[in-house]
């Protein structure tokens, strides 16, 4: 038993090396993820964690993301912060002076540490050798490389194998406490995920249904709860209140969402569920047989040993265990197809209407397939499950022979590039293919590398057919995992270098905590000769406009792709949507004037549908003030804004001071000595949640010119604060940074124990 013990702990820490060993990599390098989602993660976690060092705050604002949003919102509450990030913000004291993108690869490194726990702790349930282990936690956690959409393959599945392994624990001994850390865990690494509870849930929903479907009668006999678990029963219960609270949080009811294909409600319809972002066609999975991996969302590659392997597991192993894998992974299959399994489980799957991209889930369906592997890896070099040697043979010489046959392929595709290139039109969208900048003999060398290992794998297949193990027969296994291993891994290092790039140490420091500065102008476009609007000009794929809280780029209407705004925003936008330079839009936003705006006198209105009117008047300047308050509107005598002078001018130019900014406050000071009735307006996006102070005292903050925060100022010098407050929001935050932090710790334990 101590010698399996220190087995286990030695494969683990290879597999733990390894995947530190591309970490240190790409910190020692300076690397940065290529774009799309991958470096939206990391502007995301920056400015969260940036946040809570130079400001001491955790931001509930984020004021240069499409003039002023909540840093939440229904899809992606406390927006792409993981277990480590959550951490990193509550010792953020200790991290002050450093640059982030250490600690930002250090947090995907955590990720595929609960990933690697995950597999490995169900993979000792499943196998008896501490190579079949060792090789299936090997393969998963080298094919999952996610450096430019972080947000879909691996986010998706991390959290999976572990939440299996949990349950097991809870349906095997009718214990309630380990049901209660399946919801505790599932609701940390979930709840920057909320998009992905329908696939998540129904993973696990379909494999246990499939587990059990025999002994359903056994599982309900054994069903208990005794007097000691009431407790663990009561803790379940406010977890899922707080899960419910959460969500209600998440909502916002003056949201716009512009996300493509969205309802308001972000729900999708059945059509653009089944086509939106492709990726719906069996032939990307061409990737497992020629080891390039085209698309930016995901990589599929699994090493040469584990195509057959696969075959081995699926039909000819004898472990009953396989079948929840071969159910799931057939069924995720169908759906990822936009197959009739795909409308079923739109119409009957909760939530699965908020899900979009149903092709991206591939790396799930990798998951259950690396599994497996292990079944059929278990069959040919696993020598204590190992009963009929003639059975080894055929196996042996079918898996060699069927690597052979896609050698032969591989070598036909490399004699003419055009075929290789026919080929990644048919299973990749080419304007997004990480390859389409090299020339063609770059693929042939890629083929004709695959090929290579094809045939060193062959003959690894042919020498197993005549090789005998026993307990002392360790060379052959160790050339198998020598071979695997700079197999998987050698990709692993390609994929990431091919999805990174170096920064110059100018563009580096850029990544430094600091704290965010106060921009007086909205721009119309982005000024590209700025440092951090370079580096993220030169990132590939779809930009988005969450990069400004990277850049502090603020923009009047965001360039890059935009899901949400807040509807005061899209109210004023609307209004001047058919002259989109118009001087007077330019005035209100805060463009040809400053930000911070000022005027004499402010004009009671009774609706938005009032406002927008008055401005689209062709005697409309921009230098009114007009206001709505819900509470005194009935209070006090609107404006008829019809009969008014909509010419007259009422902006005052006064000197005025931003002594301190931050995402969730704004401090200004402003002598108003000379001036009588005069009003601030900070053209920053108006929601309740913000509060307004003068000289200490609390004041009232209205909604000025559709969009934006309107006050009136005292006589004499005022000190304006205005801050962003929801405290049950902050609680929930504690929690889960907490709760991280206790997950880190939980995670280590298990294994340990």
């Amino acid at each position: 038993m101590k010698y399996r013990r220190i087995s286990y702990l030695l494969f683990f820490s290879i597999i733990l090396a390894l995947e530190l060993g591309l970490v240190l990599y790409l910190v020692l390098n300076k690397r940065m993820v290529l774009g799309h989602d991958g470096f939206e993660l990391f502007a995301q976690q920056w400015f969260f964690v940036n946040s809570k060092v130079a400001h001491g705050q955790i931001p509930l604002w984020t004021p240069y993301m499409t003039q002023g949003n909540p840093a939440w919102w229904y899809f992606s509450f406390y927006y792409r912060i993981d277990i480590f990030t959550n951490i990193l913000m509550l010792f953020s004291h200790w991290i002050k002076g450093i640059h982030f993108l250490p600690l930002f690869y250090g947090g995907l490194f955590f990720d595929k540490f609960i990933l690697l726990a995950g597999v490995w702790l169900l993979a000792k349930r499943y196998f008896s050798s501490p190579l079949t282990v060792f090789f299936v936690a090997s393969t998963v956690l080298a094919s999952s490389i996610t450096m430019t959409q972080n947000s879909f393959p691996l986010i998706l599945c991390y959290g999976l194998p572990l939440v299996i392994y949990l349950l097991h624990r809870f349906f095997d001994t009718w214990n309630w406490k380990w049901l209660f850390f399946v919801i505790y865990f599932y609701s940390v690494i979930s709840i920057n995920t909320i998009y992905f509870l329908p696939i998540t849930t129904l993973a696990v929903f379909l494999y246990f249904f499939i587990y059990y479907i025999g002994s359903f009668p056994v599982l309900i006999k054994n069903f208990k709860i005794n007097k000691s678990d009431l407790i663990w029963v009561f803790l379940i219960l406010i977890l899922l209140s707080i899960f419910c609270l959460v969500l209600s949080l998440a909502k916002d009811p003056l949201m716009h969402v512009n996300a493509p294909y969205r309802q308001p409600d972000g729900s999708v319809d059945l059509m653009t569920f089944l086509q939106y972002g492709g990726q719906t066609n069996y032939t990307k999975w061409m990737e497992l047989v020629i080891g390039i991996s085209p698309n930016r969302d995901y990589t599929l590659y699994m090493g040469v040993l584990s195509l057959p392997l696969i075959f081995l597991g699926v039909f000819l192993s004898k472990n009953s265990n396989r079948w929840p894998l071969i159910v799931s992974a057939g069924f995720f299959l169908m759906f990822s197809q936009a197959t009739v399994i795909s409308v079923w489980a739109y119409d009957a799957w909760p939530l699965m209407k908020f899900y979009r991209h149903i092709g991206y889930i591939s790396p799930l369906i990798k998951l259950y397939w690396c599994f497996l592997a292990g079944f059929g890896f278990e069959q040919l070099f696993d020598h204590q499950r190992i009963e009929n040697p003639r059975s080894v043979l055929y196996k042996s010489l079918f898996s060699g022979f069927f690597l052979l046959i896609i050698v032969i392929f591989l070598d036909y595709l490399a004699l003419k590039p055009e075929r290789i290139f026919h080929l990644l039109r048919e299973f990749c969208q080419p304007n997004q293919s990480i390859y389409m900048k090299f020339f063609p003999p770059y693929f042939c060398a890629m083929i004709l590398n695959t090929a290579f290992l094809m045939l060193i794998g062959a003959l690894i297949f042919f020498l197993r057919a005549f090789v005998k193990l026993s307990e002392k027969t360790f060379v052959f296994v160790t050339i198998v995992f020598l071979f695997h291993l700079t197999n998987v891994y050698g990709y692993a290092y390609q994929q990431i270098h091919l999805r990174s790039f170096p920064l110059t140490n100018e563009q580096y420091d850029l990544t430094k905590f600091q704290n965010i500065p106060f921009v007086p102008h909205r721009s119309l476009t982005q000024d590209y000769s700025l440092p951090r609007e370079a580096l993220v000009h030169s990132l590939k794929g779809i930009k988005l406009d969450s990069f400004n809280n990277f850049t502090f780029s603020d923009l009047i209407k965001p360039l890059y792709v935009s899901d949400v705004s807040l509807q005061p925003v899209h109210k004023l936008l609307l209004t001047f949507a058919n002259n989109k330079i118009s001087p007077v839009l330019l005035k209100l936003v805060g463009s040809s004037e400053e930000k911070v705006q000022f005027f004499t006198d402010a004009h009671l209105a009774v609706s938005d549908q009032a406002i927008s009117s008055a401005m689209k008047d062709k005697r409309y300047a921009g230098d009114l003030l007009f206001y709505q308050s819900p509470r005194e509107g009935s209070l006090r005598s609107q404006t008829d804004l019809q009969s008014m002078d909509l010419s007259q001018n009422q902006r005052i130019m006064i000197p005025y001071q931003v002594t301190s900014f931050s995402p969730n406050e704004i401090v200004i000071k402003v002598d108003a000595l000379q001036h009588k009735g005069l009003w601030l307006e900070y053209c920053d996006a108006w929601h309740p949640f913000w509060k307004a102070q003068i000289n200490g005292h609390p004041c009232s903050l209205y909604k000025g010119n559709l969009a934006y925060k309107a006050l009136p100022l005292e006589q004499g010098m005022n000190t304006v604060r205005l801050y962003i407050e929801y405290k049950p929001l902050m609680l929930v935050y504690y929690f889960f940074m907490f709760s991280s932090f206790v997950w880190m710790i939980a995670i280590v334990c298990l294994l340990v124990f």
